[in-house]
């Protein structure tokens, strides 16, 4: 088993993230490319980096101003995916591996695909009569939707929740906003929106998109403990296993604070130099 402790890990995750000043939309653009997927604004669970971790300013203000624009100005123009993906944050997915986790999600664009979701209980009611809502009227506000479907008092909650899980279950996207009177993302079905996504994922099978998304996260974050992973894709043991196996040769198993934890090579050589130079 190989040696690497969380200093490691974090020397090589700055070392990942320094490669990458962002003050503009297109090297926003860039950095999510590169990464794959990660969130799009503060970085949180699993290790994953947020964009703010390489925004070159130290102003506060001033990152939120420029996330908050492009966040808007890239999913309008169809560049990424914009949408609460990973545990309930909103998250940026490249073109590039958006199909990757459409050929996770059960879903084979159908237009029934909600419908199969809503009976195994992935799905509640709400989520299913705002989904069924969009397909027929089409594009809609949030705010069209809260009016729709907020009718009394307690609802609210349970209304951002189920939009969230249609996004978590790239069944909706959000296509554009609208600032006449009140800020509001416009929300389409994920088929509508990116039809090619779809066209692409019909061609990946589900072990192969779970390795290949296995690849990045742990190419991204260098090593990660094996329980993180399962609950921040949602995956049953057995895929994160199977994705691992899938993976021998570029990922090794570790032992760090007495957690079994997944690393990338590159991370595990990352640490060598600098423990040679030590020596020296």
């Amino acid at each position: 088993m190989a040696s690497l402790s969380w200093q490691d890990v974090t020397r090589y995750r700055a070392a990942l993230l320094a490669a990458h000043r962002v003050r503009t939309k297109s090297a926003a653009l860039a950095f999510v490319d590169h990464v794959g997927f990660c969130y799009a604004f503060t970085g949180g669970p699993g290790g994953l980096p947020g964009l703010f971790d390489v925004l070159a300013t130290r102003s506060i203000d001033r990152k939120w101003e420029w996330a908050w624009q492009w966040k808007d100005d890239l999913a309008t123009d169809k560049k990424l995916f914009y949408g609460k993906v990973l545990r309930r944050k909103p998250t940026y997915i490249s073109l590039g591996y958006i199909p990757y986790f459409y050929a996770l999600t059960g879903n084979v664009g159908a237009r029934d695909d909600h419908l199969q979701a809503y009976r195994e209980g992935r799905l509640s009611l709400l989520a299913k009569d705002i989904y069924d809502y969009l397909r027929k009227h089409g594009t809609c506000s949030t705010w069209t939707l809260r009016r729709q479907f907020v009718t009394r008092r307690g609802v609210g909650a349970a209304f951002h929740r189920a939009l969230a899980d249609l996004q978590s279950h790239l069944l909706i996207g959000k296509v554009a906003e609208s600032e006449g009177g009140t800020y509001s993302f416009i929300w389409d079905t994920f088929d509508r929106w990116l039809p090619q996504s779809i066209r692409v994922a019909d061609r990946i099978t589900g072990p192969h998109a779970a390795a290949h998304i296995l690849a990045r996260y742990l190419q991204t974050t260098g090593a990660i403990p094996v329980s993180q992973i399962a609950r921040l894709f949602d995956w049953p043991p057995p895929m994160v296993a199977n994705a691992e196996r899938a993976l021998a040769g570029t990922v090794d198993r570790v032992a760090i604070d007495g957690e079994v934890t997944l690393a990338h090579v590159d991370a595990i050589a990352h640490r060598l130099p600098h423990r040679g130079a030590g020596r020296r």
